[in-house]
């Protein structure tokens, strides 16, 4: 299987989960100014939520992947909203591109909020997550 994982922080909180599932799947884990040149069977996608809303960034992103995602897996930090996935599903509505019902979220360090997360816990979690999902 070809794996790909993109993702977009302004704090760092999903940086350090990407990171973390580069380390595990030996697949770099590129910004989102990095397009998709080639096609992948599945797609590791992870922002947060700013605002109560995607970053226009990541909405551009998603609307513009030009090769084929067989399936595009959410993972997403943020400091209060439970997760992003109905805003990327929106998103990825107008595409042709599958959303997988699976997805990882946890508390992301906020202005005070959830200090220290994701903490190494967080990561293992998202780690044993991906397992689960690739099994």
């Amino acid at each position: 299987m070809k794996y790909a994982i993109r993702y977009y922080s302004k704090s760092g909180n999903t940086k350090r989960l990407a990171d973390a599932l580069s380390d595990y799947l030996n697949v770099p884990a590129l910004d989102i100014s990095h397009d998709l040149t080639e096609d992948v069977d599945v797609l590791f996608f992870g922002s947060g939520v700013y605002g109560s809303s995607l970053d226009p960034g990541v909405i551009s992103f998603i609307s513009n992947i030009g090769v084929r995602v067989g399936s595009f897996v959410n993972f997403s930090t943020s400091g209060i909203m439970e997760s992003n996935y109905l805003l990327i599903s929106d998103v990825l509505e107008n595409t042709s591109i599958s959303l997988s019902d699976c997805e990882f979220h946890c508390p992301g360090s906020f202005v005070g909020m959830n200090a220290g997360r994701p903490d190494d816990g967080d990561i293992q979690d998202f780690i044993n997550f991906v397992k689960d999902f690739l099994s």
